[in-house]
């Protein structure tokens, strides 16, 4: 493992974070070596704000560390943001202003689409807008977790947000998502989605849930309450433990906004694959 390690981390040179010192002796690297590396990022932003169109980005840049962890998450940055870009990875804020300029045309073709629509009257016209905020929530010995928060409106009846994350190995940047799990269909998991989302839904509600019969009245799914769907992004690790969170109208009405829950790393261990519990217990 060592030698692969080794060899991978020598291919990785090229695109190796800013500061990364080469060694002039061949000497392994560990995987203990690998997550002990520094992981620091720098703020870059991208901002328009004109005749009612706004693109707002914000992210957490991988700026030196491990170069395996940074290119994957420089990676995740990009394909999180459209995927497009082919360039250079190490200069982030070129591949912020390569999205924003994109967004930024695109939204205002959008607008005059509407425009021309309605014979050119822009009395109709609300706004535009692309905001992304892309940050390190999270960070272990082992591991790191990003979230992204997303908004996009198009002159519609009202915008469409989106909340999620990714936990990547600090050792080579490995993405943990529903790979990491195990007994989905299990009765101990959905009775785990069930009870989460009773506790969402606690909170935002005068008359606590208590029965699967006041559930029902918050989520909009033709499912048994007993067998709910999990959210199509998988969990991500923070301190507290995983966090399950649903995009609006996924499970829920709009209003509900984005119902999420935390559960315990203690009680998801055996909902978890041995790779996800090894990078865990260490």
């Amino acid at each position: 493992m060592k030698k692969i390690l080794t060899f991978i981390l020598g291919m990785m040179v090229v695109a190796s974070c800013d500061h990364m010192s080469k060694s002039s002796n061949n000497e392994e690297i560990s995987i203990a070596d690998l997550e002990a590396m520094d992981f620091e990022t720098e703020k870059l932003s991208y901002s328009y704000d004109e005749d009612k169109v706004e693109v707002n980005i914000e992210v957490a840049y991988p700026k030196d560390g491990n170069p395996l962890l940074c290119n994957a998450v420089r990676e995740f940055i990009s394909e999180e943001l459209g995927g497009t870009y082919n360039d250079d990875l190490e200069d982030g804020q070129q591949m912020v202003d390569y999205y924003g300029d994109k967004f930024k045309k695109e939204l205002n073709e959008n607008k005059q689409e509407d425009i021309d629509a309605n014979d050119g009257d822009e009395e109709f016209i609300n706004g535009f807008y692309r905001l992304y905020d892309i940050k390190k929530e999270y960070e272990s010995e082992h591991f790191v977790t990003y979230v992204v928060d997303g908004g996009i409106y198009l002159n519609g009846a009202h915008g469409t947000e989106s909340h999620y994350g990714v936990t990547f190995r600090k050792s080579d940047g490995r993405r943990f998502g529903t790979d990491m799990m195990l007994n989905m269909y299990s009765e101990e998991f959905f009775a785990m989605l069930k009870d989460g989302l009773k506790s969402y839904f606690n909170e935002s509600s005068d008359a606590p849930i208590q029965t699967d019969e006041e559930l029902k009245e918050f989520v909009i799914t033709d499912d048994d309450v007993n067998y709910l769907p999990m959210p199509r992004h998988a969990p991500y690790i923070t301190e507290k433990g995983f966090v399950f969170t649903y995009q609006p109208y996924e499970i829920s009405f709009y209003a509900a906004g984005m119902p999420q829950f935390t559960v315990p790393v203690g009680e998801m261990k055996s909902f978890l694959s041995q790779t996800a519990l090894n990078m865990l217990d260490k």
